[in-house]
């Protein structure tokens, strides 16, 4: 598959090396560090048959060409971001069909780096300082993409769940602990709920996105199919829920004061103001505990009918909610 891509660009597909196929990799998507006439690249097919749902928006043609050429105007305005590399045909991507599955193939340059996943107030502080710098850089930047509240996606889920709970074969004590749950969840939304939103195009920085050097310096930004536009205190939102970890990505335990380095480094002072924080305590609640991880395995519970984990499960996310509402004192 791979070697039947790289022709669509000015390289030698006779040199090609697969180096490492990238694990972690979902929707149907496949990535590669290869290695093509002794350079390095970061290879990536992505599908168009991405989610059997709505929540997310469809990475089209369209979409990606946006993305890409938001990537160009990163790269020029001192973002290090990954760096794509145009086909022979000057394209931004190239189109490949592949035993019957229609796939986007694009190649980067190789960023060298590691990832950051248990932060220390220095991480989190030099993190909310290139936050910011990408925020600042992208307030003016204008395109076609939708702009779209993360609180719409939010009410999607909630809506897949009561869906779900109508013909879910639980007990009356599971059926209630739910519903209770999806109360608490909708009373979050309209605490989070505003019309004044402040769009601006971001992207997924979560610490497996970001490339660190040995000197913990942010030497690369590796997302692209997340782009979009996000408002402001939504984006920040999920920055302090990844960038308060102290265990992990997969951990629950977040730190307040990693939560204030983080803030500090943003310099979020001068712009967050009693109301944004009262909204954003729930948008962190929002984000750890009606994400998609949280409503997939939620569905799941309930698909196997295991009537003995869905208390536990609800119960670890209220747990993981109060931590998180916490970590912004209103």
């Amino acid at each position: 598959m791979l070697y039947h891509a790289i022709k669509f660009y000015d390289l030698d597909r006779d040199s090609l090396t697969i180096e490492i196929e990238l694990p972690g990799v979902y929707h149907n998507d496949y990535h590669y560090k290869i290695r093509v006439q002794e350079k390095y690249y970061s290879a990536r097919f992505i599908s168009r048959n991405r989610y059997d749902h709505d929540v997310f928006f469809e990475l089209t043609d369209h979409v990606l060409e946006e993305q890409m050429e938001y990537i160009e105007f990163l790269n020029t305005h001192g973002i290090p971001f990954m760096r794509p590399k145009s086909t022979s045909m000057s394209k931004r991507f190239a189109e490949i069909i592949w035993h019957g599955v229609d796939y986007r193939f694009l190649l980067f340059d190789w960023i060298e780096g590691k990832h950051i996943t248990h932060c220390t107030e220095s991480v989190s502080f030099k993190f909310g300082k290139i936050a910011r710098k990408f925020h600042d850089v992208s307030f003016n930047y204008n395109c076609t993409l939708p702009k779209e509240s993360y609180i719409v996606g939010s009410m999607k889920m909630i809506s897949i769940l009561e869906k779900v709970l109508l013909t879910a074969n639980i007990t009356d004590l599971n059926q209630s602990l739910l519903q209770e749950y999806i109360i608490l969840a909708k009373e979050k939304i309209d605490c989070a709920y505003t019309s004044k939103l402040e769009f601006i195009m971001q992207s997924d920085l979560n610490p497996l996105n970001i490339l660190w050097d040995n000197e913990e310096n942010i030497v690369g930004v590796v997302d692209f199919e997340h782009i979009g536009y996000t408002d402001r205190i939504e984006g920040l939102a999920w920055l302090i829920k990844w960038y308060s970890r102290t265990k992990g990505i997969e951990s629950h335990d977040v730190s307040p004061e990693l939560t204030a380095s983080l803030l500090l480094g943003y310099s979020a002072k001068g712009f967050l103001r009693q109301e944004e924080r009262t909204r954003l305590s729930s948008l962190l609640w929002i984000t750890g505990c009606l994400n998609w991880g949280f409503v997939n395995k939620t569905l799941k519970i309930l698909e196997n009918g295991d009537q003995n984990h869905l208390a536990g499960h609800l119960t670890i996310f209220r747990e993981r909610g109060l931590k998180l509402s916490s970590l912004i004192s209103e």
